[in-house]
């Protein structure tokens, strides 16, 4: 997992397609509102996944 500290939206923006990167589960709703900002804003595709076992969402660049 990701440093705790890790900035959401700089970390999503850098993604190239394919990349994946981890969030602890208590940004979730953060975590999805900039994927999906971010979606629209620049035209990507990003898929989220919670892992409630290692309690992190999974953020992947599809497109």
């Amino acid at each position: 997992m990701e440093n705790s500290t890790q900035k959401i939206r700089p970390t999503l923006y850098g993604m190239a397609v394919g990349d994946i990167v981890k969030f602890p589960i208590t940004r979730l709703k953060s975590v999805r509102t900039q994927a999906s900002e971010l979606s629209i804003m620049y035209e990507r595709q990003y898929t989220t996944r919670t892992d409630r076992v290692e309690k992190t969402i999974v953020v992947k660049r599809i497109a």
